[in-house]
């Protein structure tokens, strides 16, 4: 492989490679969005700890996107906009992060690289090759009132493989696995992502289903309801829908909750301290957007690590 610009040094054994494309993936992959921010951190730590493993190859990706062309008119120094010079600030930054996931979870394969091109299109194309994309929710420019960063959310939207968003630092306690249960072809897929997730490292499961988007108070007076019946149907489709994944995962512990609830509220008081949150990508609505309004909103205010799982 190339190594950036005309540099004819050579990284030493084991360090990250420098390229102008991704390395072939190994089956299984599990891809970290790598830029040295805190948030990239923390999301190849939850990463190492929670996915990686003997079956898991674990590749720390870092697209470097430089000069960039807003600082083109900055009047900097000729080193400020040298590529060289930022690929191997990259490389070492990127080898410690390779070495502490390597402590981390001693024996998994972790790989780091640092490639040139615009992060979008370098992770999306790693992505369709990846088992799973791990991000953090914001990169260099964490900014507090930024919930989301924009790279983060055109992934969450476009990306082929499923896609999980760090925030903060993620809790070590042995939270469960809460996943978003509805019916669609997404839900399906996130049902065995998470239950998948969860035997592997020995968490519960709590699956939610909310049966109702508009307070039942609004419908008193149109309609004849029975609660109780509505309550226990919602208990039946939920029981339905996570039964294969049950019978393939028995080991795991499983809670449901149902409610006539918003589907995002409900599933953010549920994931207080989870572990992760899982949800589709699109839901029941057929709206022909890119990401569905619940995904959204989970993917911008939970506090825990959120999984997003699209359709086959």
């Amino acid at each position: 492989m190339e190594h950036a610009g005309n540099s004819t040094s050579t990284p030493p054994s084991g360090a990250p490679s420098i390229g102008d494309s991704p390395l072939d993936l190994p089956p299984g992959a599990v891809v970290v969005a790598f830029d040295g921010s805190v948030p990239a951190r923390e999301a190849a730590h939850w990463a190492a700890r929670e996915v990686a493993g003997a079956e898991r190859p674990l590749r720390l990706l870092h697209a470097l996107h430089w000069p960039r062309h807003e600082l083109a008119d900055l009047d900097l120094p000729a080193s400020a906009l040298d590529v060289d010079r930022m690929a191997r600030a990259a490389t070492t930054t990127m080898a410690l992060a390779v070495d502490r996931c390597r402590r981390e979870t001693p024996g998994t394969d972790v790989e780091g690289e640092v490639v040139l091109g615009n992060a979008v299109e370098v992770l999306r194309k790693a992505a369709a090759d990846a088992a799973l994309l791990v991000l953090g929710a914001s990169g260099q420019t964490d900014t507090p009132q930024v919930l989301l960063g924009s790279s983060a959310d055109e992934l969450l939207r476009t990306a082929g493989a499923p896609v999980v968003v760090v925030r903060d630092r993620p809790t070590r306690a042995p939270g469960p696995v809460v996943i978003g249960v509805d019916g669609s072809p997404a839900s399906e897929r996130a049902v065995a992502f998470g239950f998948e997730l969860a035997a592997a490292r020995g968490h519960d499961v709590v699956a939610v289903h909310t049966w109702s988007d508009i307070p039942l108070a609004a419908l008193s007076g149109l309609v004849d309801l029975d609660r109780d019946e509505l309550a226990e149907r919602a208990a039946a489709f939920l029981s339905a829908r996570i039964g294969e994944a049950e019978r393939r995962h028995r080991d795991v512990r499983v809670h449901t909750a149902t409610a006539a609830d918003h589907p995002a509220r409900a599933l953010l008081d549920h994931a207080a301290g989870a572990a992760l949150l899982v949800v589709g990508r699109h839901g029941r609505a057929r709206s022909g957007a890119p990401m569905g309004s619940v995904c959204h909103a989970v993917a911008h205010y939970a506090r825990c690590p959120v999984a997003v799982v699209g359709p086959a």
